[in-house]
């Protein structure tokens, strides 16, 4: 039987996540859409730190939460109903600990998003489609030929109401000159990665007077890059099926979804910190040890905290620009190892 792999450097958290269906009207609301009655499929995130091997019972406090706001009128609960007020009173159910985090999101296009320094940031999202090839990758690398994307940016301010239709205002400009584009073709994309790209809209925003704590390209739904100003982050994900004994004797299965993030400075040549490809091929060999595999062998304490333990254990020597693992076992719950990382770590 393989040695279980010791705790790693870093902080473990636990991660929940519930949703709740709500009404609300918002007034004063920049959107007259949202000062009339309308309704959202609300959900909320927490990433709370880990003492020990405990969770402190997180995902049964989130429920308890969440169930007093479920199909619920928000106007006879809270004076504004925007998503900063309804944030805070979650987070003081919760009484979270220093150093956690959190999300809540009023559907999938905008929310408010809590980081470890306790700063409450705004965040909306939007698609874009469009082609770029990468000019000075290797003969060869599938990245060098016409491909196109179904981009997605998303954009996090220090939140105040408001600043969101501010924001789409900007931002309509510059969807208007991506969208339906070969990137290559504009100026300063030249060599259009999902970190220049990301960079480039943080540039141009800042330029028309908008303040921004981070902008996050997604370049497919399981990759993508951040730019906070100063530093570049990436990550790449993957899901893989296996078995896993628990304590108490039972057989599990999971579709466990993996989240690698990496920080690294950029190379001027390339436009990357590193190759989406290449942080696949150095995680392959392990990821074969994962997919559709009895785990009982390598983690035989049988939780998802010990396997987030062996996998960061066996992962920082494959790839020593990790500062995040996430390792997610059901849509709803999972574990996080994190090195420290400011912002909003969305």
């Amino acid at each position: 039987m393989k040695a279980e792999a010791t705790e790693p450097a870093g902080a473990r958290h636990d991660w929940q996540a519930r949703g709740f269906e709500a009404s609300r009207r918002v007034p004063g609301a920049a959107d007259l859409r949202l000062q009339g009655r309308h309704g959202h499929s609300f959900r909320v995130e927490v990433c709370h730190p880990l003492q020990g091997e405990s969770s402190g019972g997180l995902g049964d406090l989130l429920s308890n939460v969440v169930e007093r706001l479920d199909y619920q009128d928000l106007d006879l609960l809270f004076s504004q109903r925007h998503d900063g007020e309804i944030w805070h009173w979650i987070e003081k159910q919760l009484d979270l600990a220093p150093g956690s985090h959190g999300c809540l999101a009023s559907g999938p296009r905008q929310g408010v998003v809590r980081d470890t320094a306790g700063r409450l940031h705004g965040w909306m999202r939007d698609r874009f489609e469009s082609a770029h090839f990468l000019p000075n990758v290797p003969a060869g690398h599938k990245c060098g030929r016409l491909h196109g994307h179904g981009f997605e940016a998303v954009l996090f301010f220090p939140w105040e109401e408001g600043q969101v239709m501010q924001l789409k205002t900007q931002w309509a400009r510059l969807h208007a000159q991506l969208h339906g584009q070969c990137l290559n073709e504009l100026r300063g994309l030249d060599i259009p990665t999902s970190e220049i790209l990301a960079s480039w809209i943080w540039s141009r925003l800042q330029a028309q007077g908008q303040v921004l704590t981070q902008v996050t390209v997604y370049e497919t739904a399981s990759s993508g890059s951040s730019f906070d100003g100063t530093r570049y982050r990436i990550w790449k994900e993957q899901s893989f099926d296996s078995a896993l004994r628990s304590p108490e004797g039972g057989l599990w299965g999971h579709t466990y979804r993996l989240r690698l993030g990496l920080s690294a400075p950029l190379d001027e040549m390339m436009g990357w910190t590193q190759d989406f490809g290449e942080v696949k091929r150095l995680f392959d060999p392990l990821y074969r040890e994962l997919d559709h595999q009895p785990l009982h062998d390598k983690v035989p304490a049988g939780t998802t905290l010990a396997l987030l333990d062996w996998i960061v254990a066996r992962t920082r020597p494959l790839l020593p620009a990790l500062d995040r693992l996430d390792l997610y076992d059901t849509p709803g719950s999972g574990k996080v190892w994190t090195l420290p990382i400011h912002g909003p770590l969305r």
